[in-house]
């Protein structure tokens, strides 16, 4: 009995010294003095910056207090601040950590480019971060892969890393104060070319790829700016709404959430920067450090300025996330706001329907209670009902299986010659042949059905499709489901885009989503629609919901392919492809198996000329034969700003370059794609969301995956902060696509 407390006692006694031994360890800098006190000889002249050491300090603070930080290292003083301080600090970091423990990192201070014409990137430029005695000379700075270097050996060790950001052009890095009276606002950043230092650049592991969630305050191309905070005080403007947000929240919300409320917080206070949050999919659904939490599907939209006059709430939100006129969005408080008007793809402005607006704030969460289909449907389908139980076509999908073995029947969607339905209207079985000929039957059975086929002078040997219509409880059951959708019923099936067809699917009552139209799916608008989709069992729980889905998908698809751009605000580039064998430009149409491509922009002259060269964000996406659509472009968190992918315009093709990697493929299989180019003069929030969708089929072209998507994978939730407009402008967009066939040869 001794002996068993003993081992009892020493088992809890490991197990509370492993649960110790993970910890939460900071390292947090603030800069603010960069111009030496005493009289010393200077490289590089540097400004001092006012908000940094307090936003150091701030954050220390709320590591302490909200998240029980067990070491912080605080270094906010210039001879704490050093080069040779930072680094010995950060490889500090790098021994301290161990598997399991939350690591952080904050940095305030200046943030810098340092040219490199040997570098990957194409603007051949590398992102740093600017020590306190930068001023001794050209190289005393710290690049952003010797800080990759450090974070590396920190989620080598498997333990939670994040970091922020908050200086300028710290986009790639893996900020003075301004009020309403102040001439200009002060960045952390100096207008200084350091000399190009031509060293070859190894492509290393990003962290964000081995579970870092890495944010910083601007993209890299961008100056972060200092604000004046509710105190008074100068601070950094992104450290302010990251500040604000964070106490907003709770401790274990998610980092999509926390980034849209931060984006949304910094648009209300004016600050054109664009904070960057990079981290894998499952890293976005964790919280700030790391910790697991719930997570909804349902997208969150967040308010981004009140006006008191009007009661008008403008939203972080529009047609791009599918938010429609008249939705109703609710928060957890019970306050609910109605949708009065779109603008563009990423703003909508709404009005208080239930609460108060006293009792809603910039940087509120609300989610769609009631989504308000109104106009033109994304997708018409027509439902084969019938009076049948679910047993009774139970039964004929069995029959149908029993004559598979000595007839030729076939699925729905594949080629036949004849096709058997139920046309619930007269209550008969009709057949119907390819030149619209007839024969009917008053009940379903093999005799009825050989009677009618040879009345059609068909054989056995003749394919077949017989299509079982829905039951009684499962049409109203699917009905409703679609009631409150974008996907409209109609009674005509000549009207329908799709059909919803029952049959047997390996001796069990399946239906599909099956395309109607033979020249639906030619036409170029619509010609990657699926056609169709998964087969749903019958008996599986999910039926209703599958179905519904599978239906919003398709529609959703098809509004893209259709979507038209607003007069006069189209684009002057179309995406087009590279014969990589002998450099032949490729428009649109047919390409081949065997050739090797490359993804390109290729300018539009007429449109080109009348354009006013406005830096626009850039969102490349495929919708494939399966529904399903893939994001190209941002890639990886790279910039997708049309003045750098661009570079400047003066090409009338440019590679799309994804920071050194180009989107080069190799045509196999058979198929169709459509690419679309999405221009915005605002971000989209959460692209990765919106445009990586799994199609409606499980294999892509049924034998031979696409090679193109299967090339790429990515996520980006790159955001912007703009400045608030006085009034409402309608947003800037463009939409463009291209159609392009894979034949085999």
């Amino acid at each position: 009995m001794k002996n068993y407390s003993t081992l009892y006692i020493l088992t809890i006694f490991l197990a509370f010294s492993f649960q110790v031994e993970a910890k939460k360890i900071a390292l947090v800098i603030g800069i603010d003095t960069y111009v030496p006190t005493e009289q010393v000889a200077q490289k590089i002249t540097w400004k001092n910056l006012n908000g940094a050491v307090r936003d150091a300090n701030a954050m220390a603070n709320v590591l302490k207090c909200k998240y029980q930080f067990d070491e912080i290292r605080l270094l906010d003083a210039p001879n704490k601040t050093t080069m040779a301080e930072l680094k010995a600090s950060f490889q500090w970091l790098v021994d301290q950590s161990k598997k399991g423990d939350i690591v952080f990192v904050y940095y305030a201070g200046h943030g810098s480019q340092v040219e490199n014409s040997l570098h990957f990137e194409a603007d051949k430029m590398q992102e740093c971060i600017v020590p306190s005695d930068a001023y001794k000379g050209d190289q005393n700075y710290i690049l952003d892969i010797e800080l990759n270097k450090y974070f590396l050996g920190i989620t080598k060790k498997q333990a939670k890393l994040t970091t922020i950001f908050d200086s300028c052009h710290s986009g790639s890095v893996s900020r003075g104060a301004s009020s309403g009276a102040s001439p200009a606002p002060v960045t952390r950043s100096l207008n200084y070319t350091f000399p190009d230092i031509k060293s070859k650049v190894a492509k290393t592991i990003p962290p964000s790829t081995q579970g870092a969630l890495i944010i910083s305050a601007a993209q890299n191309n961008e100056l972060a700016s200092e604000t004046v905070n509710q105190e008074g005080l100068p601070q950094g403007a992104f450290t302010d709404a990251f500040l604000k947000a964070i106490n907003a929240s709770p401790a274990q919300e998610n980092v999509v959430t926390l980034e849209k409320r931060i984006r949304s917080l910094l648009r209300f206070s004016g600050k054109a920067q664009t904070p960057t949050f990079e981290g894998d999919e499952s890293r976005m659904k964790t919280s700030l450090f790391g910790e697991v939490v719930a997570t909804s599907d349902s997208p969150l939209f967040f308010v981004e300025k009140i006006n008191g006059t009007n009661g008008e709430l403008k939203i972080l939100g529009g047609a791009a996330l599918q938010l429609t006129k008249g939705s109703i969005l609710s928060d957890d408080n019970g306050n609910e706001i109605e949708i009065t008007l779109l603008d563009g793809m990423t703003n909508s402005y709404a009005k208080v329907t239930k609460g108060q607006l006293s009792n809603i704030k910039e940087g509120d969460a609300f989610e769609i209670k009631t989504l308000v289909h109104k106009g033109t449907a994304n997708l018409k389908v027509f439902l084969p009902t019938s009076e049948f139980t679910d047993a009774q076509l139970t039964n004929y999908s069995s029959i149908i299986h029993s004559l598979s073995s000595s007839m030729a029947i076939v699925k729905p969607w594949e080629t036949h010659r004849f096709t058997l339905a139920y046309q619930k209207t007269n209550d008969q079985w009709v057949m119907t042949d390819q030149n619209a000929n007839q024969s009917t039957a008053s009940s379903f059975d093999q005799k009825n059905l050989e009677s009618m086929l040879k009345k059609l002078g068909g054989t056995k040997k003749d394919p077949i499709a017989i299509q079982l219509p829905l039951s009684k409880s499962k049409s109203a059951a699917v009905i409703k489901a679609l009631e409150e959708t974008s996907t409209q019923i109609t009674s005509n099936e000549n009207e329908a885009l799709y059909n919803l067809s029952g049959f047997d699917n390996q001796n069990n009552l399946a239906y599909s989503w099956v395309l109607l139209s033979a020249d639906a799916s030619q036409d170029n608008e619509t010609r990657t629609l699926p056609l169709y989709a998964d087969p749903q069992n019958a008996s599986s729980r999910n039926f209703v919901f599958n179905l519904e889905s599978q239906a919003q998908k398709i529609g959703a698809a098809k509004k893209w392919m259709t979507l038209q751009s607003p007069s006069k605000m189209a684009f002057p580039y179309d995406l087009c492809l590279i014969n990589l064998d002998n450099n032949e430009v490729i428009d649109e149409g047919k390409v081949y198996e065997g050739q090797n491509m490359r993804l390109a922009f290729k300018k539009n002259t007429p449109l080109f000329s009348n354009w006013k060269k406005q830096n626009m964000f850039l969102y490349v996406f495929i919708i494939d034969n399966d529904g399903g659509m893939q994001l190209v472009l941002p890639y990886n968190f790279s910039d997708n700003k049309s003045d750098n992918i661009l570079e400047g315009y003066a090409k009338d093709v440019v590679p799309v370059n994804l920071e050194g990697q180009y989107i080069d493929f190799t045509v196999s299989g058979s198929g169709v794609d459509k690419m679309f180019l999405l221009a915005s003069e605002e971000a989209i929030p959460n692209a990765e969301m919106l445009f990586n969708v799994d199609g409606v089929r499980s294999q892509s072209r049924g034998e031979t995956p696409n090679a193109l998507s299967d090339l790429l994978g990515s996520i980006n939730t790159n955001t912007r902060g703009l400045s608030m407009k006085p009034r409402r402008v309608e947003t800037v967009w463009s939409i463009s696509s291209k159609v392009f066939e894979s034949c085999e040869k």
